[in-house]
């Protein structure tokens, strides 16, 4: 699957089965499943390829930025209730470690451990350790990105570092499934956003 579907499948999975309850969680929501749709591809090695760690770098970059604008511009309380779940030295140590994993993940052959259940797992107890409320976002968008490879050619696997994999060979990355999932994704996300915007009564013109 290309970046733009595993971020439009993984933003509407996290919306749909993470269920936030405020605007803040919504904002939150979004972020977090920003990340977690596209780090697994953080082990591309491929000259080609690169241009996809570029995005996911980008996009990550692009999610924390929004985010803090979006706390800045409208008070959110994203940063109090931050303080109120976690530390700045929490926040150090656990952005520290996220780092140290992605890096060994980056050096790991593609679709191996970075589209594994334990790195699934360590990434969302770092996360647990910097910010708890994260963790049910993220870990919902990093599995809709395995589940989504697996439909693809190339083993995942799953259980790393066992080399068993699972591939069910149902199409290419940039092929017609991955264009409809694409659209499917983005269509609920917009969806899902409308309604929640119309059941609060939210509106961005005048402020929150």
């Amino acid at each position: 699957m290309t970046g733009k579907t595993h971020l439009a499948i993984g933003t509407a999975a996290a919306l749909l089965f993470g269920q936030p309850e405020n605007i803040r969680e919504v904002v939150l929501c979004i972020g977090t499943a920003s990340v977690g749709s596209v780090i697994s591809d953080i082990d591309v090695s491929t000259s080609e390829a690169r241009r996809d760690v570029n995005k996911v770098i980008g996009i990550t970059l692009l999610a924390v930025l929004a985010t803090a604008f979006m706390e800045y511009q409208w008070k959110l309380g994203i940063t109090a209730s931050f303080m109120r779940n976690s530390s700045l030295v929490r926040l150090m140590l656990g952005m520290a470690a996220f780092l140290g994993v992605c890096v060994f993940g980056k050096s790991r052959p593609h679709r191996s451990f970075m589209h594994s259940l334990p790195a699934v797992g360590i990434l969302s107890f770092i996360l647990y350790i910097i910010y708890p409320v994260l963790v049910p976002y993220f870990v919902i968008s990093m599995l809709s990105h395995i589940a989504a490879d697996i439909f693809n050619y190339k083993n995942v696997r799953l259980l790393y570092p066992l080399r068993w994999g699972i591939s069910l060979d149902l199409c290419r990355a940039d092929g017609w499934i991955s264009k409809v999932l694409c659209g499917v994704g983005s269509l609920l996300t917009f969806i899902y956003l409308g309604v929640f915007l119309w059941k609060t009564g939210i509106h961005f013109l005048g402020g929150i």
